[in-house]
C-alpha cells in the first residue's frame, strides 16, 4: 500500500481526480469555501492486487472513493471466503461504518489478479457534529450528504431489483423525504436522517445476505 500526500500532484492532476468524484464536482460547482480544508485532510491510496484497505471489526473515521481499478468487498478475509460484491470506480465505501457508528461490517482489498486500485480518501474527522460549521460549512455539508444518500439508495436499488420480494424492498418508500427551505439547516438535518435511515436499511440488508 502506499498513500500519496495530495501535495505530490500538481493542481491540475488534483482537478482530474476530483472530477472523477461526484462530491467534489458538486462542491467545486456551488462553493469553494472550504474545499481546501478537506484536501488538506484528504490523501491518494494505491493498492497492489489483494492488499486490504478495510478490515472487518475495524473502526475509523476515513471515507473512499475508487478512481480506478476494481475493488472485492468480503465477509473476513480475502483468503477464506468468495466476494460478496464488487465495487467499481466512481463508487464510495466506508460510509455505514460512519453513519451508524459501528465497527466496519466487511474486509475490502484490491482484487487479486488486476492492476492497481487508485483510492481518494477523506478523514471525516473535520466535520465535526452536524450542526458546527466552524470547520466545515453548511453547503458543503449538505452536498456531502446528499452524496451519501445518492450513493446508499443506488445499492439499495441493486439490491431490490437482484431481490424484489426481500421484507427490506418495501422499505424504500417510506425514505424520509424533505419539503421545506433549501440549502438551510433543516434541509441538512433532514438529509442526514436519509442517509442514516437508508444506512441502517442497507446495513440490515447485507446482514441478512450473511
Amino acid at each position: 500500500m502506499e498513500i500519496k500526500d495530495l501535495s505530490d500532484f500538481k493542481s491540475e492532476e488534483i482537478d482530474k481526480l476530483m472530477d472523477k468524484i461526484p462530491f467534489f464536482k458538486e462542491l467545486k460547482v456551488q462553493t469553494g469555501g472550504h474545499l481546501g480544508l478537506l484536501l488538506d485532510t484528504s490523501c491518494i491510496v494505491e493498492l497492489q492486487p489483494g492488499e486490504v484497505i478495510m478490515q472487518r471489526g475495524d473502526r475509523g473515521s476515513w471515507l473512499y472513493f475508487l478512481i480506478k481499478g476494481s475493488l472485492a468487498v468480503y465477509l473476513d478475509d480475502p483468503g477464506s471466503s468468495k466476494p460478496l460484491n464488487r465495487i467499481t470506480p466512481g463508487e464510495l465505501f466506508g460510509d455505514l461504518a460512519l453513519l451508524c457508528d459501528h465497527e466496519r461490517k466487511a474486509t475490502v482489498a484490491a482484487e487479486a489478479g488486476k492492476k492497481n486500485a487508485l483510492l481518494f480518501a477523506i478523514d471525516f474527522k473535520p466535520f465535526g457534529d452536524l450542526l458546527n460549521f466552524d470547520k466545515v460549512d453548511l453547503i458543503t455539508k449538505l452536498a456531502f450528504y446528499r452524496t451519501m444518500v445518492h450513493s446508499i439508495r443506488w445499492r439499495l436499488e441493486v439490491n431490490r431489483m437482484a431481490n424484489p420480494s426481500h421484507p427490506l424492498a418495501l422499505e424504500l418508500r417510506r425514505v424520509p423525504t424533505f419539503k421545506g427551505e433549501k440549502n438551510s439547516e433543516s434541509e441538512l438535518k433532514s438529509i442526514h436522517e436519509q442517509a442514516q435511515f437508508l444506512a441502517s436499511m442497507l446495513d440490515r440488508w447485507n446482514s441478512s445476505s450473511e
